[in-house]
C-alpha cells in the first residue's frame, strides 16, 4: 500500500462578521438592505476571506511556491472547514470543530462553502470564526489519492465521533482505500488541550442549515 505524507496549509481563526467590517459594512444591518446590496456585501466578503485563504496556502509553501501550486489550479485537494475560538459541534460521540470534509478544487469548493452556509451561519452566530485546512494529495502516478484521503477522514471521523460531519451529506466515497497517510493528517481531527465554552447543534428549522456533497 502506498505511503502520502500530508503537510496540512492552515489558516488562522476568520471572523466573517469581523472581515466585513474591515471593508466598511456592518453585517447587524444585512438583513434591512436590499437584495442587491446583501448580493455585494457578501460577494465583496467572500472575495476578501478567500484573499486570506489563499495567502495562507502560498505561506504553507515558502520559498518551494511555483508552477502547478497555485491555489486556482488545484484540482486533488482535500480540505476541512472547522470552527474555533471554544466553539464546537455537539456530536454522539463527543466534541469536535468540524463540520465539513470535502475535496476537490479547493478555491471552487471553499468558494462555495462561504457563499452557500458560512456567510448565513455567521450572521447567525455572529461570534463564531472559521479555520480551513487544505492540502494537495497524490501526484500524477496516484491519481485518486485524494479521493482516498477524504474517505479516510470521513472513515476516521466517523469512527470516532459516531457520525458524519455536521454539513456532510455522504461519508465518502465508497470502496477500499489503496493508500496509507503519515505526516500531520490527524491534526484537524486532534481536540487535545482544547476547551469548549459552547457545544451546539443546529436545529434543522434552522434556515441556514444544508447539507453538501462534492461531485
Amino acid at each position: 500500500m502506498a505511503s502520502i505524507e500530508i503537510g496540512w496549509a492552515e489558516t488562522a481563526l476568520i471572523s466573517v462578521f469581523e472581515e466585513a467590517r474591515h471593508l466598511g459594512f456592518d453585517l447587524r444591518k444585512f438583513d434591512a438592505q436590499t437584495e442587491d446590496v446583501q448580493a455585494a456585501v457578501k460577494k465583496a466578503t467572500v472575495d476578501r476571506i478567500i484573499g486570506i485563504v489563499r495567502e495562507a496556502w502560498r505561506a504553507s509553501y515558502d520559498h518551494e511556491y511555483g508552477a502547478g501550486q497555485d491555489f486556482n489550479d488545484i484540482r486533488n485537494g482535500v480540505y476541512v472547514i472547522s470552527m474555533g475560538d471554544g466553539f464546537a459541534v455537539k456530536y454522539t460521540g463527543g466534541c469536535s470543530e468540524i463540520m465539513y470534509i470535502g475535496r476537490g478544487v479547493i478555491a471552487n469548493r471553499i468558494r462555495s462553502h462561504l457563499f452557500n452556509w458560512i456567510f448565513d451561519m455567521s450572521r447567525s452566530l455572529r461570534d463564531v470564526p472559521f479555520r480551513f485546512y487544505m492540502e494537495t494529495v497524490g501526484d500524477g502516478r496516484s491519481k485518486g489519492a485524494f479521493k482516498d484521503f477524504e474517505h479516510h477522514l470521513l472513515e476516521q471521523f466517523s469512527k470516532k465521533f459516531q457520525e458524519k460531519p455536521l454539513v456532510n451529506k455522504i461519508h465518502g466515497r465508497e470502496g477500499h482505500i489503496t493508500h496509507s497517510f503519515s505526516g500531520d493528517w490527524k491534526r484537524p481531527l486532534d481536540g487535545r488541550g482544547k476547551n469548549y465554552l459552547w457545544e451546539i447543534r443546529p436545529s434543522k428549522r434552522n434556515s441556514w442549515f444544508k447539507e453538501y456533497k462534492d461531485d
